[in-house]
């Protein structure tokens, strides 16, 4: 019997976890070839897996992507791409990667991932669903430094402490804190998002490169923010897997979030978002829970639910090769707490 070939490409930062999280997760007898490919030799990845390959240069025209992919897939005899550099184009192909006998991993058809990459986007498409009983935090756009300032003076008179970020952004690149303490707030987890005051903004803003991006202002949310990794087919949400990381960033807590897990259904359902994405929430000071974003791809952390026992990877590998069904996927049962450093359980 021909072993299943799964081929990662390159934009996940911790596939090289991912892979090993997957070998441990397999039955006895089970066999899976894991395959990886990324523009640099240098990455965990290329130990982690069982064949890897560097992705050509010039190759930053999708189309050109595409056609290296398909051929990829011919030659390593692939089953199943979970596709994250150039999704967008990899979905559009769908057909023709199903053809080669490739079954493609992505959040959805093409247009539904392009609009999940803008938070505004995706809030305005809630909005106009009638909110879904998701509360949507309050937010200004500004396509220049002047709406900017203006935007984030308009929500000082209602907020203590605000933010701004691009409308498209990675990781929070470019997320910004303004508040009176400035450089004295409590420094958030990610190094990134640099607090400061209005003064020191505009300054900041005045020499921030060209073109300018479409921005975001918002009240700050400084609760816990909450990941849920989704598996889902065709609109229908079929697992997810809840993970908060305590002040600081120190340990990872998988737990059960009920209210959560049904909003996620509801945006899944409304999007027809299918294979593996991430729905962040983030809780205000009074407890209410908004919704953040939708990633339309696996969080880099997803396979932390390895630790509960439910890790989404595998059994979407296993409802794409049809040797599992929806029935077979266990659920997140009790909370677990586990030590990011030492990756290991210790509550």
């Amino acid at each position: 019997m021909k072993v299943p070939v799964i081929w990662f490409n390159r934009g996940l930062s911790q596939t090289g976890f991912l892979i090993k999280a997957l070998k441990s997760a397999l039955k006895p007898g089970e066999q899976l070839r894991i395959v990886a490919s990324h523009q640099k030799a240098e990455v965990p990845a290329a130990l982690a897996a069982d064949h890897f390959e560097l992705e050509p240069s010039g190759l930053e025209n999708s189309q050109a992507y595409v056609d290296w992919a398909l051929n990829f897939v011919r030659r390593h005899s692939v089953n199943v791409l979970f596709a994250h550099a150039h999704s967008v184009a990899l979905s559009a192909a769908r057909q023709r990667f199903a053809d080669a006998g490739c079954q493609l991993i992505t959040a959805g058809g093409a247009e539904t991932i392009k609009l999940l990459k803008s938070k505004t986007a995706l809030y305005n498409v809630v909005r106009q669903a009638g909110g879904l009983g998701i509360a949507i935090p309050e937010c200004l756009v500004a396509t220049d430094r002047q709406s900017l300032l203006a935007a984030l003076e308009a929500l000082r008179a209602r907020h203590k402490t605000v933010c701004f970020k691009p409308s498209i952004d990675i990781g929070g690149h470019g997320f910004r804190i303004v508040t009176d303490l400035g450089a004295r707030y409590p420094q958030p987890y990610n190094g990134d998002a640099l607090p400061m005051t209005l003064d020191e903004a505009r300054a900041y803003l005045a020499s921030y490169p060209e073109p300018f991006p479409e921005m975001m202002a918002m009240p700050y949310l400084n609760g816990p923010e909450y990941s849920l990794d989704c598996l889902a087919q065709k609109g229908r949400l079929i697992a997810a897997v809840a993970r908060s990381k305590s002040q600081g960033g120190l340990d990872e807590l998988i737990t059960e979030e009920p209210d959560l897990e049904e909003q996620a259904r509801a945006l899944t359902s409304l999007l027809q978002l299918d294979g593996l994405y991430n729905v962040q929430f983030l809780e205000s000071e009074t407890g209410e829970r908004y919704l953040l974003e939708i990633n339309p791809r696996m969080a880099g952390g997803i396979y932390w639910g390895a630790f509960a026992g439910v890790l989404l990877p595998y059994w979407a590998i296993r409802l794409s090769l049809g040797t599992a069904s929806e029935a077979d996927i266990p659920r997140v049962t009790n909370t677990v707490r586990v030590d990011r450093k030492t990756q290991t359980i210790i509550a």
